[in-house]
């Protein structure tokens, strides 16, 4: 018993001291510190203390992580060392040149697959002289063959569903806005969307060399074979700028978009099953397909108008402080604060001489983003109404 606790704690140990665990908490701390210092430079206060990016990424992919092993584990997809080296060193490069915009399989497993190809392509032109690693030659790829690029399709078909059901249920309490001036000189609200988070993938290793690195690792044999496991860390991320739709309302159409790239890739797996000769095809098609997602998206967003600037209407509502009367009162993104105490309100220092009206109750009349009225009330901090927790375009760069 003692020594498979021993061999359990190395195996989750090892998790979080591999490069691309490591760089990714980093990359979320970073996130956090910027949205905090973009907040407290705009509006003197952070509208989310709390590092809910950190919070996101280590959280979100766990109950995923969970099932897609226990899938992967059951119906038997190994993956080589080399396929997880060439993954993480593909995701850490698109990390630091672009952010979390391109850091989902869709996108990293392709480039994964690429890189195996070249690495196999100069292994063989050079077979004479190969490489070593750690006093281990090498001169091919362990189990580089068209069955591992099928078995790289099966995990980011997975990791597609994942994707997909977690967008699905996630709820983008923290929108902060940041604000960007038109050709006509305006200032606008927009928001990125940036969900970013892991997922511990258990992976089964086949081969020597993982165990000829580190020789104290713990194997297991089946047949002639020998095998060892590790939990790999998949990143997922995302990244929209949303300025002229509803933020939730962007992200469902994107979700949209990636479960017909998860079905094009259903296909996909079916046919090299059959046909396994032209599985690199296969990876182009579904990179290609990521690529044409977010062209929509964008496409979505330079087709219509300005949706969080000023108006003649009210004032535009670009965010809710949590714990506030604002958020008591349900209060969403894009709503318009037509009256406060039976008083128009244009701008910021109207809403706040209007609190003062009434140093109990807060009436408001809201126009939603369908073009509906409601009326809302709540009760406010009477010493300060400025904690209502509507966040708005500052007057200052009105």
């Amino acid at each position: 018993m003692g020594e498979w606790i021993k061999t359990i704690v190395m195996i989750v140990g090892l998790f979080f001291i591999q490069p691309l665990f490591i760089i990714g908490i980093i990359w979320s701390i970073g996130m956090s510190l910027k949205r905090i210092r973009t907040e407290r430079k705009t509006y003197r206060v952070a509208i989310f203390k709390e590092w809910f990016e950190v919070k996101n990424f280590l959280l979100m992919g766990l109950l995923p992580g969970v099932v897609v092993s226990s899938i992967v584990t059951i119906i038997g997809v190994p993956l080589t060392i080399e396929w997880i080296i060439c993954y993480q060193l593909s995701t850490i490069i698109l990390l630091i040149l672009f952010g979390t915009r391109y850091i989902h399989p869709i996108i990293t497993f392709p480039v994964t697959a690429l890189l195996l190809i070249v690495a196999n392509g100069i292994l063989e032109t050079n077979s004479s002289s190969g490489l070593n690693l750690m006093g281990y030659h090498i001169d091919q790829l362990n189990f580089f063959n068209d069955h591992l690029l099928i078995n790289g399709l099966v995990v980011m078909f997975l990791t597609l569903l994942v994707t997909i059901f977690s967008l699905r249920f996630y709820k983008m309490k923290q929108l902060s806005p940041e604000f960007l001036k038109t050709s006509r000189g305006k200032w606008v609200g927009s928001y990125f969307l940036k969900p970013f988070w892991v997922f511990p993938l258990l992976t089964i290793v086949p081969g020597s060399l993982f165990t000829a690195v580190f020789d104290w690792w713990p194997v297991f044999s089946i047949g002639n074979q020998t095998y060892t496991v590790l939990f790999l860390p998949i990143l997922i991320g995302l990244q929209l700028k949303v300025q002229a739709q509803i933020p939730q309302q962007a992200l469902n159409l994107v979700v949209k978009d990636l479960m017909i790239v998860t079905g094009v890739l259903v296909g996909l797996i079916g046919l090299n099953i059959v046909w396994p000769a032209y599985t690199w095809i296969s990876y182009l098609v579904i990179f290609i397909g990521a690529i044409v997602v977010y062209l929509r998206h964008r496409k979505r967003e330079h087709s219509w108008s300005f949706l969080y600037g000023t108006n003649d209407e009210g004032l535009k509502v670009l965010g809710i402080r949590p714990e506030t009367p604002a958020a008591k009162m349900k209060l969403t993104v894009g709503d318009t604060i037509v009256t406060c105490n039976d008083l128009p309100i244009k701008t910021e220092d109207d809403f706040y001489q209007a609190l003062k009206i009434n140093s109990a109750y807060c009436h408001l009349k809201i126009k939603q983003i369908d073009g509906e009225y409601r009326l809302e009330q709540t009760a406010i901090y009477e010493d300060s109404p400025h904690e209502i927790g509507v966040v708005t375009i500052p007057e200052k760069l009105i």
